[in-house]
């Protein structure tokens, strides 16, 4: 019996603490946010996080552009700036997360940092230039403490794909709040308890 216990707890433990990923593909989006249609920032567009200033889309089906040199890694769409001056895209999270992870084309080399609320740089990962191809980037920290990411190059031409982040996850290995924990640990021992009265009493 308390094996069992034991295992329900621990699948507890493990479904109750994993946090899904979110990845946009920027695919299926309104014309008016393509860049070679509206070129309407994409803003707060997607539920969860805020683009900055610049962040528009390339489609080739729709829009075409020379995917050649920076293909989409899934579909037919990524993620662009136009401010070929600066290179720089701002990603803002409405809540708090710990895990950035991104998809990249790009001519110079990429990098991807994270700040927390008071713009302070808390980790950053960076990769070198690849074309007719994607490399991947991912940021983490301890605590759910990443506010916002800049993506940027050396001002000249990337393209972004697969953009993902884990909202609210809280360190490396997250743990849930003391009291659920409690709570089921609590009915799972009572569970235990009447069982065992009840073999007693047979």
């Amino acid at each position: 019996m308390k094996k069992v216990l034991f295992a329900l707890l621990t699948v507890f433990l493990l479904v109750g603490t994993s946090h899904a990923l979110t990845t946009l593909d920027f695919e299926g989006i309104p014309d008016d946010y393509y860049y070679y249609g509206g070129n309407q920032n994409l803003g707060d567009y997607y539920d969860g996080v805020s683009f900055g200033t610049h962040a528009t889309v390339l489609d080739r089906d729709i829009y075409g552009y020379n995917s050649y040199g920076y293909p989409p890694r899934s579909g037919d769409a990524v993620l662009f700036t136009d401010a070929f001056w600066s290179g720089e895209i701002r990603v803002d999270f409405d809540n708090n997360t710990n895990h950035v992870e991104l998809w990249y084309s790009s001519f110079f080399d990429l990098w991807l940092e994270a700040y927390d609320e008071h713009g302070n740089l808390l980790t950053y990962d960076w990769g070198d230039g690849i074309r007719r191809g994607n490399a991947f980037l991912e940021v983490n920290t301890a605590d759910t403490d990443i506010a916002y990411v800049l993506i940027h190059d050396h001002g000249y031409f990337y393209t972004i794909d697969d953009f993902g982040w884990e909202e609210g996850q809280g360190g490396g290995n997250p743990i849930p709040e003391p009291a659920t924990v409690l709570l089921m640990a609590t009915g799972l021992l009572g569970i235990g308890g009447i069982a065992r009265f009840a073999r007693k009493r047979s």
